[in-house]
């Protein structure tokens, strides 16, 4: 619940950024599905795995773990929307990114060991 939160604010923030500046050509269109959104997906579920293994490995129950994998992911995504303003904050990138940890999160609270 707290990366759903986290994801709001950060589109908020972006509402208010500055007009793109004219010496750079506007963006293409934000599509909700292409390439583009795959690789989010995928990064945000890597990076909940890993942060997630990482806790396991330094002792913490599968709980706390799980904390940690989404709070990683939504540092990385939304770090990752914020460093991209310039050109265009993507609310589409942080749906895919909360997806890929949805994802990711749901498997490995699965994992036997």
């Amino acid at each position: 619940m707290s990366a759903l939160v986290t994801i709001a604010l950060a589109a908020s923030f972006a509402a208010g950024r500055p007009a793109p500046d004219s010496t750079h050509p506007p963006p293409p269109p934000d599509a909700w599905l292409g390439s583009d959104k795959v690789k989010h997906f995928f990064l945000a579920g890597l990076t909940t795995a890993t942060a997630f293994s990482a806790a396991r490995l330094a002792g913490l129950d599968r709980r706390p773990a799980l904390a940690v994998g989404a709070s990683a992911a939504v540092l990385v995504s939304v770090g990752k929307e914020i460093h991209d303003r310039h050109v265009r904050f993507s609310g589409r990138d942080l749906v895919a990114d909360a997806l890929g940890a949805l994802a990711y999160g749901a498997l490995v609270a699965r994992t036997v060991r």
